[in-house]
């Protein structure tokens, strides 16, 4: 049997299942490769409470390099930077580009920022991680510091509450005035939380009073500059430091490489996470445009995928019917709000408290134990 290279671009939420899979259940006559800048992945899950600094960021991470050698996959530690998808090639920053057969693309998408050195965006999570550093730094210094978050969804919501526990507990620790520490949430045009029940916002809102996080007016932000960020009614809101977590923009390098993208540059892709235009390819979490088929972007979605992503590999080989992905209608929502809260919504019900918080911490360490051992 003629043995058929498997190239994993990125190591997603959906990509470590199909790892896992693979680990349990090899393919015979498939190499695999995982092509991905990082040989460990933060689980998005836990990142509040790893950036608010009351859970170990070693419970968080998922050990990539540990999971390709359980599925006897090559690991190499770089970035994708170009698809040829005619000549079923990958380039990479760092060395040769890679041949494939059959691809993936789970690379997740950054947020939508600004080109400004002052809009730091929060993903990739390492590099979130990374900037805690200078702020906790300037957090306990005594000169009034001013953080601005910008993205009214989920991310925005759990990082801002997150930045708050975290810097005025570094302030407090320094002995400064945590009045002089302040933060503010930019939701948007679409208002906080658009997609979610109103009385998750209304909650919401009411935590943010009683802990001094500011809500701007919803309006599209624009690039920071001189220590502001304009909003596009005329308005500006003062920040010492802008962290973007709204929307998702498509890596630039996946435009002049064949594959067919959705309007805003995204791998469109069938329900069965296949590409449209190229039936060796296949993408899936924030990376995949769906067309019509509304899939949000989250990492909600994105584990939901990854049993499919690895079955229709196996099916794709084998030359069988791919089954498709169908989102779930009903999507259970937990928002980490504090060390001991967290709000959560399923089912137009909104329930909240520290008992909603210890269900998250339990959800998310299950899944992370699901991929320690395959």
């Amino acid at each position: 049997m003629p043995v058929r290279h498997l190239l994993l671009v990125g190591a997603g939420h959906a990509s470590i299942e199909v790892l896992r899979s693979f680990a349990l259940a090899p393919v015979a006559g498939l190499r695999l490769t995982v092509l991905t800048p990082s040989p460990a992945l933060r689980y998005s899950g836990m990142l509040p409470g790893i950036v608010a600094g009351h859970t170990d960021p070693a419970a968080g991470t998922i050990d990539t390099a540990g999971l390709a050698r359980a599925a006897g996959a090559a690991l190499c530690v770089d970035r994708a930077s170009f698809v040829d998808a005619g000549r079923r090639r990958v380039f990479r920053d760092g060395g040769d580009p890679v041949d494939y057969d059959l691809l993936v693309l789970d690379v997740g998408a950054p947020p939508a920022t600004p080109d400004a050195p002052q809009a730091l965006p929060v993903r990739p999570a390492d590099e979130l991680l990374a900037r805690l550093a200078p702020l906790d730094e300037a957090a306990a210094r005594p000169a009034p510091f001013r953080i601005a978050v910008v993205g009214g969804g989920a991310a925005g919501v759990e990082l801002v509450f997150a930045l708050e526990t975290r810097l005025r507990a570094r302030r407090a620790e320094a002995g400064a005035d945590p009045a002089t520490l302040s933060f503010v949430l930019l939701p948007g045009p679409f208002g906080l939380l658009p997609t979610l029940p109103a009385g998750v916002a209304r909650q919401v809102r009411a935590l943010f009073a009683a802990r001094g996080i500011e809500v701007g007016p919803s309006g599209l932000a624009g690039a920071p500059k001189d220590g502001a960020i304009p909003l596009d009614d005329g308005s500006r809101i003062e920040a010492d430091v802008s962290l973007w977590a709204s929307g998702a923009a498509a890596p630039s390098w996946l435009r002049g490489g064949g594959l067919a993208t959705d309007a805003k540059g995204f791998v469109a892709v069938a329900p069965t996470l296949r590409s449209i235009s190229h039936e060796n390819v296949f993408a899936a979490g924030d990376i995949a445009g769906f067309g019509g088929m509304k899939v949000p972007k989250s990492g909600l979605y994105a584990v939901r995928q990854g049993p499919v992503l690895a079955e229709n590999l196996r099916r794709h080989v084998d030359g069988r019917p791919l089954r498709p992905f169908r989102p779930q209608r009903a999507a259970l929502y937990l928002l980490a709000t504090g060390p001991d809260h967290a709000i959560g919504t399923r089912n137009g019900i909104v329930f909240s408290g520290a008992w909603v918080r210890r269900w998250k911490d339990r959800i998310d360490r299950r899944f992370i134990a699901r991929f320690s051992t395959p």
